[in-house]
């Protein structure tokens, strides 16, 4: 007879898969969102010459500090998060999966 999951077994009520699975996601769509605004910034610094060329961008950035003040003042503050929604559908699944593995590849590679 196959082992069945016990109560006992259970996080958060669900099959020790599915938790680890969903707190490995989770946790990286939080890092990537308290991150996205550095890599917005650091983008908008790394393409500020092709910004300028289409007339995006009057002129350049002098530094971090101002690059987040000015966009913060064209665009609004919401606007450092944005792309970020894409790039947490794209990280969710690669470390959910990671971590939902981790123990599974421990157990194997131990015996």
């Amino acid at each position: 007879m196959p082992h069945l999951t016990q109560p006992s077994d259970k996080i958060l009520g669900m099959p020790p898969f599915m938790a680890d699975f969903l707190m490995g996601g989770v946790s990286a769509a939080v890092s990537k969102t308290a991150a996205a605004p550095i890599e917005r910034v650091k983008l908008l610094i790394q393409n500020q010459d092709e910004m300028i060329k289409a007339g995006r961008l009057d002129r350049r950035y002098n530094d971090i500090g101002e690059c987040f003040k000015r966009t913060m003042a064209d665009e609004g503050f919401v606007s450092l998060w944005r792309g970020n929604t894409a790039n947490v559908i794209r990280y969710f699944p690669t470390q959910a999966l990671n971590f939902a593995f981790r123990d599974k590849f421990k157990k194997c590679l131990a015996m």
